[in-house]
């Protein structure tokens, strides 16, 4: 299944108007395709491009920043209750370089 979207641009191709003068030149009793289209440019899309579209839009209505995430955890540092784990971290940055090099190779 496709879906077919017509009249996104505004303004025909150089090349399909020379056409359509070249054509009604030689044959002036039958109108060229692209006059009797009224100069409408059309792109189909396939399922997965439609999916992709809403998906994409779906995404964008999201929150780059979680608000109640950074107010829990500027609540928890104002506290004093936020704890540190150096393991973590260290394991984290052992696991960066690791795919820095690998992408390197």
């Amino acid at each position: 299944m496709s879906i077919n979207i017509k009249g996104t641009s505004s303004k025909p191709s150089q090349t399909s108007s020379d056409n359509a003068s070249s054509a009604g030149k030689s044959n002036k009793s039958a109108p060229s395709s692209s006059a009797t289209t009224g100069n409408v440019d059309s792109v189909d899309l396939t399922d997965t491009a439609s999916r992709l579209q809403q998906i994409e839009q779906s995404l964008s209505n999201i929150p780059i920043v979680d608000h109640h995430r950074v107010e829990a955890v500027s609540q928890t540092i104002d506290d004093g209750q936020y704890q540190i784990d150096n393991e973590k971290i260290a394991d984290r940055i052992i696991k960066n370089e690791n795919d820095l090099n690998n992408l390197k190779k």
